[in-house]
């Protein structure tokens, strides 16, 4: 057998300590970095040429590298800071890549904006590693969420996400790239539909934050498979968000989502005929009014249908009560305070822009959004028939585009 090489030793004692992985991870100069672990690997005793290892932390900074599969490579899961952000093919199998958060909650709109921060750490090119897919199933048993976020877009769910999100002790993982990879996987047939659950256990894991609620915004597209995603989670809750289809097609028209530009979204993957998009005189309107007519279809005892006038109120009145969450006073304030900031942008104060969409909308995109407005309708009468979960006057805060 080969002896392991100093660098090999060194990642080895790195993954089983979680002190340093915690005060190395966060350093985003390399210089400080090479200093700060030129100094650990002394104190193993391992004598780390310093130019070799700069040189190979350049090489894994390359956008080549970040396409290839890690170096270091595991049999199971890494320890608890690490999260999965991707699944890539290797050698006719699907592996899983994983990268250490360093300390980060999840608190940014999309887990994407996290995941572009750690990943260009200096201690992630040196600790990037991967997995093979069945490494996922130690956390088939993990806890299931505490709900489901889904929507049509464009419609106050960012903002749910970082009101739910701005305690603490929630996690809120928030259209993750990962996860959608694997339901397309699924849809494909290339991995059992359980796999999904398990890697929502992994997104979720309890990094030392002490955990009490978890929460997964899916993708609006994620309606169409609705029906699988209730089989793997029969019990959790589940909110629908939507909003007047004229203000979410002139926000798409102003900067359009992957969902409605046609040929981007594989749509067989959910379980639609691309064809039939296609042929679809306004696009946008088509896929939307499938997103909510999916949903609609879907609704069962555990949905709660939400308009997005409905918010921020509904978070606290409607939404928590709904996934069975109780804050305490600190944190219902933090909640509250959450909903005044505008969604996507935290930092900065909401104005409402509802009334100059409706405006902004042409005569074409009217009449293109018919069968969306009827679906719209349909929603609205399903929404008043449910049993009541408290509502607000309240104006919206939170989301626009």
């Amino acid at each position: 057998m080969t002896p392991a090489s100093p660098i090999d030793r060194l990642r080895a004692a790195l993954l089983a300590d979680e002190a340093a992985q915690l005060r190395l991870a966060p350093i985003v100069e390399v210089e400080t970095f090479l200093d700060a672990i030129t100094a650990y690997a002394d104190g193993l005793g391992l004598a780390i040429p310093c130019q070799t290892f700069a040189a190979g932390l350049a090489r894994a900074a390359t956008p080549q590298m970040e396409q290839d599969l890690p170096a270091l490579r595991l049999a199971e899961a890494p320890p608890r800071h690490w999260l999965p952000v991707e699944l890539k093919g290797y050698q006719g199998a699907v592996v899983v890549e994983w990268l250490h958060f360093a300390g980060l909650p999840l608190t940014d709109p999309f887990f994407e904006e996290t995941w572009r921060k750690v990943r260009v750490l200096p201690f992630n090119r040196l600790m990037r590693c991967a997995t093979p897919l069945a490494a996922i199933e130690a956390f088939a048993d993990a806890p299931p969420p505490d709900g489901l976020v889904f929507h049509m877009s464009r419609c106050g769910s960012t903002l749910v996400g970082q009101m739910l999100g701005t305690v603490p002790q929630h996690i809120v993982v928030s259209e993750p790239p990962v996860l959608d990879t694997m339901i397309q996987l699924a849809g494909h047939g290339q991995v059992p539909p359980a796999m999904i659950r398990a890697l929502a256990g992994a997104l979720t894991r309890d990094r030392g934050e002490g955990v009490r609620h978890r929460f997964l915004k899916l993708d609006a597209w994620h309606s169409f498979v609705l029906p699988l995603l209730r089989t793997l989670w029969p019990d959790v809750p589940w909110v629908f968000l939507y909003r007047d289809p004229i203000e979410v097609l002139v926000s798409q028209q102003r900067r359009p989502g992957m969902h409605v530009r046609p040929g981007v979204l594989p749509l067989e993957t959910y379980g639609i005929d691309p064809a039939e998009g296609a042929a679809a005189g306004d696009y946008a309107a088509w896929i939307l009014d499938r997103i909510c007519r999916a949903a609609a279809d879907a609704v069962d005892a555990q949905c709660l249908l939400l308009n997005y006038r409905e918010l921020p109120g509904a978070l606290a009145d409607a939404i928590l009560p709904h996934f069975g969450v109780a804050p305490d006073p600190a944190a219902l304030d933090r909640i509250v305070a959450a909903g005044g900031r505008y969604s996507k942008a935290p930092g900065q104060a909401f104005t409402g822009d509802s009334e100059a969409k409706q405006r902004a909308a042409s005569d074409a995109l009217r009449g293109a959004a018919a069968p969306l407005l009827a679906t719209y309708a349909r929603l609205e009468a399903m929404r008043s028939a449910l049993p009541a979960m408290g509502s607000s006057s309240a104006p919206m805060q939170g989301e626009k585009v």
